[in-house]
């Protein structure tokens, strides 16, 4: 009895006249797994092993029964044992030592292809050594499409994936390189293009107490938690700008990594926006969030299982708008910052210095009396002004004081409403000035 182990090899073709759209669902329904496992744990590493067996009749049945679906599939001896094959950046495999060869020989794969086996991260260029290949057997017409329970292609991919998280992850990170991750300016610009869409709620939740605040923070975190670890992997700003948020390899971030990122951004946000401004400086373009993510932000051109792109595309033209009104708005946003206060303070001394007028006829009354050695003026005096309440006149001779209050009519300043100025005459038609009014609202003879 023939004990030689052999291994059925999903090849990834289809055969002539065969759709995708149909052959795929077909053959994750026979492995009796979804169709997005079958597309993200086998499709993405095709080709590989997908049965491995001393019973050639049963690889037999089922290569038949994948031919029947589409499927080009092959069967191969074992006698070099299975190695994982890096194509394009991407481990592809397990699979027999005699495909690696055949591919070789065919001019499939470079000579300078790195493998390495199964369960060691050692990649190293492959060594053909003596011919070891076996042709695969004929098919056998007669072919019965039972699968072995105990040896599914998901039970194959769980115990490869074990045996490779048990030693490393065999994929590599992204390498550095224009064409891979995006600058800091395509970033700033679907920073942006985010900020607009989110801004809109954001004032409208903004306005209910505490639960609109809360519901604001929940809902941008999940704006960008959910939508960077979905199938399209970017929130709707980077993808206006073409982009897609990855992990350290490439791979598509789970909901927990998307979070971390999301609160890691905090940081970046705390150091004044120099967290953000490191993808301008770092090899990968990573900000402080992704360094401490471990995420990437690339072009939406880089794919898993294909081969890396070469060619940086064009920044839109509605990216450099974003990007100048942002250069536009920020130094006019501080000059705002600086003269709005200003102005007002100034509207606001102009307003009091208006009063300042209604106490002229008081200061020559009391300076004539002065003058004259008679005592000082007593009482209210009258003002026709809607800033004033009231205007009168104490103390005993030199030392009269002028106290004018102010009324509490909305044609008066807030600062000013109720307050009151005092002013002593201390001779030769000079005046002291105190005020309850803060001193940046007042003449400068009041300070």
């Amino acid at each position: 009895m023939e004990n030689t182990k052999r291994a059925l090899v999903l090849t990834g073709e289809l055969l002539p006249g065969f759709d995708a759209e149909k052959v795929w669902p077909a053959v994750a329904s026979y492995f009796r797994i979804d169709e997005a496992r079958l597309k993200s744990d086998v499709l993405a590493r095709v080709p590989m092993t997908v049965k491995e067996s001393s019973d050639l009749a049963d690889l037999t049945q089922r290569q038949t029964r994948l031919t029947e679906l589409g499927a080009l599939s092959e069967v191969h001896a074992l006698d070099g044992g299975s190695h994982f094959v890096l194509v394009d950046n991407v481990p592809r495999g397990p699979l027999p030592r005699s495909y690696i060869e055949k591919r070789l020989r065919r001019g499939g794969w470079p000579a300078s292809v790195k493998v390495a086996p199964v369960g060691s991260t050692d990649w190293r260029t492959f060594d053909p050594g003596p011919e070891v290949s076996a042709p695969p057997p004929a098919l056998n017409g007669n072919a019965a499409n039972e699968v072995d329970p105990e040896d599914t292609v998901a039970a194959k991919i769980a115990r490869v994936a074990d045996s490779i998280a048990s030693k490393k992850d065999p994929l590599l990170p992204l390498p550095a390189g224009p064409a891979i991750h995006a600058g800091f300016w395509r970033r700033s610009a679907a920073y942006l293009i985010d900020g607009l869409i989110i801004a809109i709620p954001a004032m409208i939740l903004m306005i209910i107490p505490l639960l609109g605040v809360i519901v604001y923070f929940v809902g941008y975190w999940l704006y960008f938690a959910l939508q960077e670890s979905s199938a399209v992997q970017a929130t709707l700003g980077k993808r206006a700008m073409g982009l897609i948020v990855t992990d350290g390899k490439g791979q598509r971030l789970g909901f927990g990594q998307a979070t971390g990122r999301f609160f890691a951004a905090a940081i970046s946000h705390i150091t004044f926006y120099i967290g953000y401004m490191l993808a301008g400086w770092t090899t990968r373009k990573q900000a402080l969030h992704d360094l401490i993510a471990d995420t990437c932000v690339v072009f939406n051109t880089v794919k898993p299982g294909q081969a890396l792109p070469t060619v940086r595309p064009p920044m839109p033209w509605y990216g450099w708008v974003v990007n100048g009104l942002l250069l536009a708005l920020f130094p006019l946003a501080i000059l705002a910052a600086i003269a709005v206060p200003a102005y007002q303070d100034y509207v606001v001394r102009a307003r009091i210095s208006e009063a300042f007028i209604e106490v002229s006829p008081a200061k020559i009354e009391v300076s004539q009396a002065v003058i004259a050695s008679e005592p000082c003026p007593q009482g209210l005096r009258n003002s026709s002004s809607p800033l004033v309440d009231s205007i009168r006149i104490a103390g005993t001779a030199p030392d009269c004081v002028i106290t004018l209050t102010f009324a509490s009519g909305p044609d008066v300043p807030d600062a000013a409403r109720d307050e009151s100025i005092e002013w002593a005459y201390i001779g030769d038609n000079d005046w002291s000035c105190v005020s309850s009014v803060e001193s940046r609202y007042l003449p400068a003879a009041c300070r």
